[in-house]
């Protein structure tokens, strides 16, 4: 079995700038995004794509969306691909959630492993059905080449599960908006070939955020 994986992240919405928790919340691609997405088209362009799947909230699905309009395919909704719930913190910003959950957003951005966020997920709920969609996939396309799009967390669990290491490696992978990573599953298991490919967005100029919140 060899099946190639294009993991993508969604492009920019107004909550990735604001620094909004955003969750399972439905919030749009901005502009920038959007022109985002259209890059990572560019850049996949020459790539063959045999299938896709996406997360089914719209930020993935438009920037799946624009990303698979060359290649006339397209994506799947998985459910599995959903992004981590963030409870009680959805729709705040994150200088507010650390003023009322002082505690649990320093263990957030420290060991976030080992705390469930009130009302919320915990990585390991994420990590074991995003993962198991990727190795569904694997199976399902064996020989061929498949998009998936999801979110930020979704992203660093899956490729914490390609590389793997454990979720205490969480803090220490980033995911751009519109990043590209690709891997090859194989019988042995994942050859990774590149994670958080930006330089389809940066070199053109178009604004990235420094940091992928």
């Amino acid at each position: 079995m060899t099946t190639t994986i294009l993991l993508i992240r969604h492009g920019e919405t107004d909550w990735n700038r604001e620094r909004v928790f955003r969750g399972v919340f439905d919030i749009p691609l901005n502009d920038n995004g959007r022109d985002q997405a259209r890059l990572a088209a560019e850049a996949l362009r020459s790539d063959k794509i045999d299938a896709a799947y996406t997360s089914p909230l719209s930020r993935a699905v438009e920037t799946a969306g624009i990303v698979l309009e060359p290649h006339g395919i397209n994506a799947t909704l998985h459910q599995d691909l959903l992004d981590f719930d963030y409870g009680d913190w959805t729709s705040k910003k994150e200088i507010d959630v650390a003023l009322r959950w002082p505690e649990e957003h320093a263990i957030w951005n420290s060991r976030p492993h080992s705390i469930r966020v009130p009302g919320g997920d915990t990585l390991q709920d994420v990590f074991n059905r995003a993962f198991s969609a990727m190795e569904e996939v694997t199976r399902k396309h064996d020989g061929q080449t498949v998009a998936l799009f999801a979110h930020r967390v979704v992203n660093k669990l899956l490729v914490i599960g390609a590389l793997g290491l454990n979720l205490d490696r969480f803090p220490f992978i980033i995911q751009g908006n519109c990043c590209i990573n690709k891997f090859v599953r194989t019988e042995s298991g994942y050859i990774i070939e590149f994670i958080n490919d930006t330089a389809h967005i940066r070199n053109t100029g178009k604004e990235l955020l420094w940091e992928d919140f």
